[in-house]
């Protein structure tokens, strides 16, 4: 993804005092040294988009998908429950509420606030506990393994690049929020000199804000706010995504998001793209754990 940049502020996670949640009335169960809830309360994950990785010709990334997820997690007491991430590597934006995250590497549980993205990568085990009574949103977008045995998985030829014309960037905002390093992560066995990456896009009304995805460079999107017309490289006609929904763009698709309403549309992009695209460029708002 080639983006437009006008960075902005963006609160991030800072160490809290936390609102106890009871582990002595539930199952619990340990992972890398952490003690936590093995089933989820008042959660509600939607999947919003899959690709498969090794379709779009990446074979470091065969047997993985890029997926998107909306979660909504009730109040008091939703929790997500304890589970680690060596093989799927993440990043959640809070795009409403506050929420506790207790982790593997910190002493303390972490408070996230709106606005605030949380990385999962590397050796870590976490659960989440909403403390308060407004329901909390999290935009999740991860890179999913899908078969066990990686290495036989046939990865399909790299989709040849579709031409499309696109708009110059007019009312748009365009931050990049983290990246993954999906090769450190992996500790080199897979994903190397590829990233994760998320974004998120404020679109004036009457803005435009144009992507180029290449071939091998998947592109998920999802509006949190406000609506959008989205028109693609392979359709021909626009599509309208609403709030709290999203769509997939891939295979060397291109496209364009155009705010034809008359309030702010917020999106967030999940892609894989390679680590060369992002090189040198400091994301806002990142929290990484031990970093407060």
């Amino acid at each position: 993804m080639k983006p437009f940049y006008m960075i902005t502020a963006l609160a991030i996670g800072v160490a809290g005092a936390a609102v106890a949640y009871d582990l002595s009335d539930v199952k619990t169960k340990d992972i890398l040294g952490l003690t936590g809830p093995t089933k989820g309360e008042k959660l509600k994950p939607v999947v919003i988009a899959t690709q498969p990785l090794g379709a779009e010709g990446i074979p470091e990334l065969a047997g993985r998908n890029l997926r998107t997820r909306f979660w909504a997690i009730g109040g008091p007491d939703g929790v997500v429950p304890i589970h680690e991430h060596s093989n799927r590597p993440a990043m959640f934006t809070v795009a409403s509420g506050e929420i506790y995250e207790y982790s593997s590497l910190e002493n303390k549980p972490i408070l996230h606030k709106t606005g605030g993205l949380a990385k999962e990568t590397g050796e870590l085990a976490h659960w989440w506990h909403n403390a308060g009574t407004e329901t909390v949103h999290l935009i999740a977008f991860d890179v999913q393994p899908v078969a066990k045995d990686f290495a036989a998985v046939v990865v399909d030829p790299m989709p040849a690049h579709v031409k499309f014309d696109l708009p110059v960037a007019i009312g748009a905002q365009h931050d990049l929020l983290g990246v993954v390093d999906l090769g450190a992560h992996f500790a080199g066995a897979y994903g190397a000199g590829w990233a994760l990456t998320t974004y998120r896009t404020t679109i004036a009304p009457g803005g435009i804000f144009p992507d180029f995805t290449g071939p091998g460079e998947p592109l998920q999107a999802f509006v949190w706010s406000g609506e959008v017309q989205e028109h693609r490289s392979d359709i021909a006609t626009p599509i309208t995504l609403t709030e709290h929904n999203g769509s997939n763009l891939a295979n060397g698709a291109t496209g364009y998001w155009e705010n034809t309403g008359n309030v702010d549309a917020e999106l967030y992009f999940g892609v894989v793209e390679p680590l060369s695209e992002v090189a040198g460029i400091k994301p806002v708002g990142v929290l990484a754990h031990g970093e407060h």
